[in-house]
């Protein structure tokens, strides 16, 4: 019965004139998609959504943090399908682990996000994922068919009498439809990664450490992280769209472990009850651990863990001696 009220759905949505005429190559794979927006009012939208998204949040006050990312992003933007657009890199000043792009190449990733991040290469993965959104219009996609779905859930509500059934077959397939973005923004974000120079396996680095923030915060599964196995390393859609991207090059640039941290040294983050702590670097020694570090660290409930989250080493991993460390004191 389902199957049947999906293929009149579809049949109905696509004998609407109005909507084929919106069609248009996407930038990316120069196949024909829905698309009710042009360029223009696509930068135009991205331009008034993210006066909207500055109204609500505040960006990080520290301008050499800022112009880093943004020379990060700016340089993986130069590698995409769509470098001609005037993109936007800003960091916000939010605790909550996010990136997220607007259309017209508004681009935004959140201290919170930062903090667990562990390398220039991995802070490129999480932009290029987002400019791969960008590049693949999945925004304007997703506008279009939103505009779609509620056409087709008056349409078919008339037609069919059952409108809730409609909306909820609606949502299930443009459900559907962001987790295939997903996976195609991380094939490109790998594409780009290589193109600069980066090897493109620090995907696997920036989805791990996603894993992992969640495993440890206990927080709700992510629908689109589900799609890999629970070790990201050993997925085979994933390691196939390394393998593609290996193609534009080896990876030989410096990942910039070190070099990222550096830009770490006192990033604000919240502890609670409305109190705020910054995040230090020391270097480690030997015989040291996450133990031991945890005894200094004002951070709560499982401390050692939590170290081993920051600095990419959950869940048991120990520092090396000499290993350049992010600790909170």
């Amino acid at each position: 019965m389902e199957m049947r009220y999906a293929a009149v759905l579809i049949g109905i949505v696509l004998a609407i004139p109005t909507l084929l005429a919106g069609c248009a190559p996407n930038p990316v794979s120069g196949e024909n998609q829905l698309s009710l927006m042009s360029e223009y009012d696509e930068v135009a939208a991205g331009q008034q959504a993210d006066q909207e998204v500055m109204a609500q949040n505040t960006a990080y006050r520290d301008a050499s943090l800022q112009a880093y990312v943004s020379r990060i992003g700016q340089m993986i933007a130069a590698q995409s399908d769509r470098r001609n657009l005037p993109y936007r890199f800003t960091v916000l000043d939010d605790p909550a682990v996010n990136a997220f792009a607007l259309p017209g190449g508004y681009i935004y990733v959140t201290t919170g996000l930062m903090a667990y991040l562990n390398s220039e290469a991995e802070l490129a993965g999480v932009l290029g994922h987002e400019i791969g959104h960008v590049c693949a219009r999945h925004n304007v996609s997703q506008a279009s068919w939103g505009a779609v779905g509620d056409i087709a859930t008056k349409v078919l509500g008339e037609k069919l009498g059952n409108p809730e059934l409609i909306s909820t077959l609606t949502e299930l397939t443009l459900r559907k439809y962001g987790r295939d973005q997903e996976l195609q923004a991380d094939g490109l974000g790998a594409e780009y990664l290589a193109r600069a120079g980066y090897d493109p396996a620090y995907m696997v680095n920036v989805i791990a450490t996603l894993q992992a923030y969640e495993q440890f915060t206990g927080g709700a599964s992510d629908p689109y992280r589900d799609l890999y196995s629970t070790h990201p390393s050993n997925d085979m859609r994933l390691q196939q769209l390394i393998a593609q991207a290996r193609q534009y090059g080896p990876g030989s640039r410096d990942p910039g472990h070190d070099a990222y941290l550096h830009r770490l040294e006192g990033l604000r983050m919240p502890l609670g009850n409305g109190q705020t702590v910054q995040m230090h670097l020391i270097t480690a020694r030997p015989g040291e651990s996450f133990e031991t570090l945890a005894q200094s660290s004002r951070l709560r409930n499982n401390a050692a863990m939590h170290l081993r989250l920051l600095n990419g080493l959950f869940p048991n991993g120990e520092p090396r001696p000499g290993q350049l460390l992010k600790t909170i004191q």
